[in-house]
């Protein structure tokens, strides 16, 4: 399981100043230690050479932050994208089944494409929140699809051509379907993690080791750098899984057509 992943099971307020108050208190905490207990003479006279590099490895972290924040809002938004894309194609395939002439195939098909739209309500999307394999009730139920628009029978040419804009729209949707399950589990690995807590941590020791004189004023520094650190974690986490947390993408789409379902 994801580091990020555990953490989302916390309500997003809550973990936003756990997050903030658990860096500040480090980086205060690392400071105020590191004066009490350790006396280096050369601080002040290396002052000048410590700033500089620490204003180097804050800068090298802040790429790393900014990569890392790109990386998953990047990931958000194509998942928003995928799914969106298929909440559209649905839509057209429930209204090309919808408005078919023949109505006793319509019927027939729509019962068993309003079942599909169920299992993913109610099985996809709760699975995907928790990062498990996709049902397979409901990929039988999607199989389903395709074989009740594969038994019908069109009578005329007119017909015939609905009947081959069903079939688009159903592996449009096949398409987009794939697209956003594999969206689903693309969190960021472990071995990227470590990168990102090491940096973070280097950092508020170099804020340490510069020669501040007033303490309290040393300790404030590295506390509200810290708590911007975690600031920064904190988007990171809940925009690591689209589909998981507070923040995740949700069936709208699919709910539409069953609330248009029940207007007729």
């Amino acid at each position: 399981m994801s580091f990020s992943y555990a953490l989302l099971s916390v309500p997003p307020v809550l973990l936003m100043l756990l997050m903030l108050l658990v860096f500040a208190f480090t980086g205060g905490l690392s400071t105020w230690l590191f004066r009490k207990f350790i006396r280096v003479r050369v601080l002040r006279s290396h002052n000048e050479v410590t700033g500089n590099i620490f204003a180097c490895a804050g800068g090298l972290y802040s790429l790393l932050l900014a990569f890392v924040v790109f990386l998953v809002w990047d990931g958000f938004n194509d998942a928003g994208s995928h799914a969106d894309m298929e909440f559209s194609v649905a839509k057209g395939l429930y209204r090309d089944i919808q408005f078919y002439p023949d109505t006793a195939e319509s019927g027939r098909i729509k019962r068993v494409y309003l079942e599909y739209i169920n299992k993913v309500i109610t099985e996809e999307y709760p699975a995907m929140g928790r990062l498990e394999p996709m049902p397979l009730s409901s990929k039988k139920a999607f199989d389903n699809v395709f074989i009740a628009i594969e038994q019908m029978q069109p009578q005329n040419i007119n017909l015939n051509a609905r009947s081959d804009e069903m079939f688009r729209h159903l592996n449009e949707l096949a398409t987009n379907r794939s697209l956003r399950q594999l969206s689903a589990n693309t969190g960021i690995p472990f071995e990227l993690w470590l990168p990102i807590l090491i940096g973070g941590l280097i950092t508020l020791i170099f804020v340490t080791m510069l020669d501040i004189e007033n303490m309290r004023l040393h300790i404030f520094l590295s506390a509200m750098l810290g708590a911007f650190i975690g600031l920064v974690i904190y988007l990171i986490v809940i925009l690591d899984y689209p589909f998981s947390g507070y923040l995740s993408i949700q069936p709208t789409g699919y709910r539409e057509i069953l609330q248009w379902e029940k207007a007729l």
